[in-house]
This record gives structure tokens, sequence and C-alpha cells, in this order.
């Protein structure tokens, strides 16, 4: 079992201030209720690609968590929730090796396939059916909302995920590249 770091704490760290801050005050408001466009869940994945499940889970966790305390409209677990749990599905499917330069067409493949499902799981599963569940709000509304982020969070990890990870990926020498000079 890999034991959290220095280095996974300050990652968390980082990625609950960008969630905070991109969900917070960068969101783009829809006609839905209390429904917005971000990209935080691009850069939650592309955490959950180089940090690994569990730094993705507290820092989205931890993230959305803040907005909902200083947003002032209480705090919404069934949103809350997901938002980590997108993060440590794909830290768990999803573990390239970019310090070594390893993001080919496979791998965008596989990232893409995979936070397609998670964002099936968390926005069209999970958060409605928790604010139906616990918040008795109506299901219309709440699978609206669910089908709006979700959407959103595919759009937006598959564009800004998959080009973080491959620029991040490029910048890296590929294993074995080097070689020794005679």
């Amino acid at each position: 079992m890999k034991t959290f770091k220095v280095k996974d704490v300050v990652a968390a760290a980082i990625l609950a201030a960008l969630v905070f801050v991109l969900l917070r005050y960068v969101a783009i408001p829809t006609p839905l209720p209390d429904t917005t466009l971000s990209i935080h869940n691009a850069i939650i994945a592309f955490f959950a690609i180089l940090y690994g499940p569990v730094v993705a889970f507290v820092g989205g966790f931890v993230g959305n968590l803040l907005v909902d305390i200083t947003a002032g409209w209480g705090i919404w677990w069934s949103w809350i929730v997901p938002t980590g749990l997108f993060g440590l599905i794909i830290g768990l499917f999803c573990k390239f090796d970019l310090e070594n330069g390893q993001f080919g067409k496979k791998e965008i493949i596989r990232l893409n396939v995979v936070q397609v499902l998670a964002a099936l799981v968390c926005w069209g599963l999970v958060a409605p059916l928790g604010d139906i569940l616990f918040y008795s709000e109506p299901a219309g509304k709440v699978f609206s909302q669910g089908l709006c982020i979700g959407i959103s969070a595919v759009v937006c990890t598959a564009v800004v995920t998959t080009l973080l990870a491959k620029a991040y990926a490029s910048s890296k020498a590929k294993k074995g590249s080097l070689s020794k000079e005679q």
C-alpha cells in the first residue's frame, strides 16, 4: 500500500485550492438552478493521473466542501462526495507513466473511457440520488443538474485533461531515450 507522503499532502492542498477557486469564482452559471459549468473536474482528473486516487479524492472533496461552506447555500454532501469520487475513480483506473513521457493514443482512450464512466456514476447516479434521498429534492431537477454537470465534466476533461497530460508527458524524457555518450 502506498503511504501518504508530504508531497501528496501538498498536492491535495493545491488541488483543493484550485477546485475552490475554479468552482467558486470561475464557474459559468447555467439556466438550471444551482448549476454551474467549470473546468475543476478536468483539474481533478489531471491530479488523479499525476498523484493517484487519494490525492484526487481529498483535493476534490475538500475543495468542493470549501465552496459550500463559503457560498452560503449550505453543505450539499450529495455533490461534495461525487466530486472527490470522480478523482478517486480516475486515479484508480488511469495509472499512467507521465514521468517517463508515456501518454499516447492508448492512454488517451483509456482516460476518456474511464472519465465518461466516472461522470455517469458521479453525476448521473450518486449526486442526484443523494439529493433525492437526503434532501428530498425533485427527481427531474436533480437529474437535469446531474446531466448538465456530467456533460460539462466529460467535455472539459476530454479536452483539458488530455492536453495537460500530453503536454506534461511531452516535457519529460521518454524511458530509454537517452544514451550514454562514448
